[in-house]
């Protein structure tokens, strides 16, 4: 609950309220069909994120996390014109990102190894991924982290050449695009989105897709998310529950045509972020490191650096603007993923983890509130 004086991160209620009409008479409608797992409404949305998306196959699944975890498995069974993956294999991917990235390569019975993050920036370049890479190595899971669309053309060239996959966690940067007009989740072997509440495009709950052009690729994505089941009650295949709710599917066959605009508007407030605290990032970059303002960017987070973090955000908690830390571990520091990997020190993931500070963004930030943001911000030192 937010108050008058507060500038709160992000305000789903208050987003969503235009919509309230519309949203319950998607919801009516699931009720008068009664099907609530799969069906019409996932259907109708699959095929209307593919249009989006300009792919061929979009398959919703029950997460973010579950449509890179049946990625992954299905990639087992079938890898495009690459040899399946086989469990022990290796698959490359940044420790600077949401625990479910590397969780998912290990569930799936692969193994997470992290590259570095690239000096001054929020994820790993080629050169990265290069340094990190062995003779087991067969797939590199990328992240468009915070929305900002990775240049992918090195990358691929690097798997190309190692006749390894390229996996895409799309799960902060649906609308967001590349250089051509490309839908991020488009230029690898699949794209991974979350349906997350706080996304760009988020559900009323849980929610996620597989984005493919390989068409043995989606068949075998829709047989995993349905434990595996080819056909009813024939499984030859391990596979898990990863489907998407008809419910789900209906809200946000609701939201989907206001994604546009919705990224429209966070790009008016990166635009206006950038403009007002340049001067102050030039002048001394040691306590103000702005984003990069990438063509094509979602801005599901707008994610400033500062090497006194602790002076910034307290400024901006007394000035009533709520702030996130995204990500106060790198992932090669959780327990959980201990025993994937031996300890390693990635010193430049440790010191975004130090620095990084996530600034409100979403559509409904009025200029008022952006200017107290930006106000409490000039005024921290």
């Amino acid at each position: 609950m937010t108050t008058a004086q507060t500038v709160p991160f992000f305000d789903m209620v208050r987003m969503l309220e235009p919509l309230r009409d519309e949203l319950h008479a998607a919801f009516d409608r699931c009720l008068r069909h009664g099907t609530f797992v799969l069906g019409p409404e996932v259907q109708m949305f699959e095929g209307r994120l593919a249009r989006q998306l300009n792919i061929a196959h979009a398959i919703g699944v029950s997460s973010g996390t579950d449509a890179l975890l049946a990625t992954l498995l299905g990639l087992q069974r079938t890898a495009g014109t690459v040899p399946p993956l086989q469990p022990g294999d290796e698959v490359l991917t940044t420790p600077f990102s949401f625990i479910s990235t590397a969780t998912s390569i290990l569930r799936a019975g692969l193994r997470p190894v992290f590259a570095d993050l690239a000096p001054g920036r929020l994820h790993p370049s080629v050169d990265q991924f290069e340094a990190a890479w062995t003779p087991r190595t067969r797939a590199v899971l990328v992240v468009h982290l915070f929305g900002e669309p990775l240049d992918l053309s090195q990358i691929k060239g690097l798997c190309r050449d190692h006749d390894a996959v390229l996996v895409e966690d799309c799960a902060q940067a649906i609308g967001a695009t590349f250089k051509g007009g490309e839908s991020v989740g488009t230029s690898g072997i699949a794209g991974c989105f979350s349906f997350f509440p706080a996304k760009n495009l988020g559900a009323l709950g849980d929610g996620g897709a597989v984005v493919t052009a390989d068409d043995a690729l989606a068949a075998c994505v829709r047989e995993k998310r349905q434990h595996g089941q080819a056909m009813r009650y024939q499984f030859e295949h391990l596979g898990g529950n990863f489907r998407l709710d008809a419910l789900q599917a209906a809200m946000l066959g609701v939201l989907l045509p206001h994604l546009d605009d919705w990224i429209l508007q966070r790009r008016r407030n990166a635009a206006r972020y950038l403009a007002a605290l340049s001067h102050l990032a030039r002048l001394r970059p040691d306590l103000l490191r702005l984003p990069a303002d990438l063509p094509g960017h979602g801005w599901n987070q707008f994610v400033v650096r500062s090497s006194d973090r602790a002076t910034l955000r307290n400024a901006l908690q007394n000035a009533g603007v709520q702030t996130q830390i995204y990500y106060p571990s790198a992932l090669h520091q959780q327990g959980a993923l201990a025993a994937a990997q031996p300890p390693a020190t990635l010193p430049e993931a440790e010191m975004a983890c130090r620095e990084v500070l996530a600034l409100p963004i979403a559509p409904g930030l009025t200029e008022a509130a952006q200017d107290r943001v930006i106000a409490a911000i000039l005024s921290a030192w």
